[in-house]
């Protein structure tokens, strides 16, 4: 009897055969109708507003005024009190590199070369020689060797961007009841964070700073009361926002080791103290009531700058509508206004301060290729304490801290915001003595 030999799997005209031939002809479909699919435009980007905190600056008091305020001596910076210093220039011009190549790759700016007249505008607070000068450094940063010039205001002068209350001001005792509110009634100034922070300082302090300086003590409460350009914080709070702020810019300074917080300036040590600086700016600049009125200007300039009009308004510098990419150099006390305004939080991984020097908010405007549909979304970056302190060159492998934010006044849609939304929601939140 003849042995039937088996044939190869696959081979013939057999069930396995035809199950190949049909998945041949699915990928043969698939391949054709990929190829026939339109592929989805990505969003482009077409314009952004950056404010930016200005470079590592010295105490904006003298190391004998601390001295007596804590009992403690404290080093020399290399410039006068409140100025930026050129350790701090260098870092801000690395975090201004930084951003250029990032918009670069984004297409707004050009890779090489200068970007087209006006299409770069940079404005900087007059009112103070450290953001002057941070101006410019971010102008060369972001348009280098183009000869971009930072603008500002009349120099030594308040200028309504960066401090809108000049402009309309809150009643004192408004503005003290809506600190109130968030404190239980003004008895609750500090948190459990900033309490712990304080504890922290004041065994740093030691007993000896307590007795040459019994403010050094850091006992007793914290109080808040009215002044007429806005609240205040008395006691143990301010001291200790006052110092652990001062003891970071001697870390990011490059100071020697020994000279940071009298020996004792980790970053874990600083990440314990700089609680209380925040829950201080918190209370003071974020506090919505305050920042919706302090922010008035800024708060109208941004909202026409991110439509592509020509910023109008009482204080509004004169701005064009040209601009794809405006660069906004302020303060710590700008960038805490903005999140109090719009409802912008975020808590920075390596860096303990959330307005750090340098540290830049992004507006960033994409539209849809397909729909014309205008998105803004924002983005916090920031250099972390080590890179500060090294003044390093930034880049993919090394790049300072970026994090996308909620915003909070906005409902959100594809990680964004639509921009007449947004813009909507800025101008109803204006204090209608501010719109003028």
């Amino acid at each position: 009897m003849a042995r039937r030999i088996p044939q190869a799997p696959g081979r013939g005209r057999g069930p396995s055969g035809a199950f190949l031939c049909t998945v041949s002809v699915c990928v043969a479909l698939a391949i054709l109708l990929s190829a026939q699919a339109p592929l989805r435009a990505e969003p482009r980007l077409e314009r952004v507003v950056t404010v930016s905190r200005h470079g590592v600056r010295a105490p904006t008091a003298a190391p004998a005024a601390l001295e007596a305020r804590t009992g403690r001596p404290w080093p020399a910076f290399p410039v006068e009190p409140g100025e930026m210093t050129p350790h701090g220039a260098e870092a801000l011009s690395r975090m201004g590199a930084y951003l250029r190549s990032v918009y670069a790759r984004a297409e707004l700016l050009p890779e090489t070369g200068c970007p087209p007249p006006n299409a770069v505008q940079v404005w900087a607070d007059g009112a103070t020689n450290r953001t002057l000068r941070s101006g410019q450094v971010l102008a060369e940063a972001v348009a280098p060797g183009c000869g971009l010039v930072a603008r500002h205001g009349p120099v030594g002068a308040s200028d309504p961007v960066f401090d809108g209350g000049r402009v309309c001001p809150l009643d004192p005792a408004a503005a003290l009841a809506a600190v109130q509110a968030r404190t239980a009634g003004g008895t609750a100034v500090t948190d459990r964070a900033s309490e712990k922070a304080i504890a922290a300082l004041k065994r740093i302090l030691g007993p000896a700073a307590c007795k040459a300086v019994p403010a050094a003590c850091l006992d007793g409460p914290s109080t808040l009361g009215a002044t007429p350009t806005g609240p205040k914080i008395e006691g143990p709070l301010a001291l200790a926002a006052a110092v652990s702020e001062n003891l970071l810019l001697e870390y990011a300074q490059g100071l020697p080791a020994d000279q940071v917080a009298w020996g004792q300036g980790t970053p874990e040590t600083l990440a314990a103290l700089l609680p209380a600086h925040r829950r201080a700016a918190d209370l003071l600049h974020r506090t919505p009531e305050i920042a919706a009125f302090h922010g008035a200007t800024l708060l109208r300039m941004l909202a026409d700058l991110l439509q592509g009009v020509v910023p109008r308004g009482l204080g509004v510098p004169p701005l064009g509508a040209s601009a794809r990419l405006v660069v906004l150099a302020g303060h710590d006390t700008t960038l805490s206004t903005l999140s109090g305004a719009l409802g912008l939080g975020w808590s920075l991984p390596g860096q303990p301060d959330p307005t750090a020097p340098g540290a830049t908010l992004a507006f960033e405007v994409w539209r849809s290729p397909e729909t014309s549909a205008r998105t803004i979304r924002v983005r916090i970056y920031a250099q972390t304490l080590d890179q500060l302190r090294s003044a390093r060159p930034l880049g993919p492998l090394d790049p300072p801290v970026s994090l996308p934010l909620t915003i909070g006044i906005c409902p959100a849609r594809d990680g964004g915001c639509d921009l007449e939304t947004f813009v909507a929601k800025v101008r109803a939140a204006l204090p209608p003595v501010c719109v003028r």
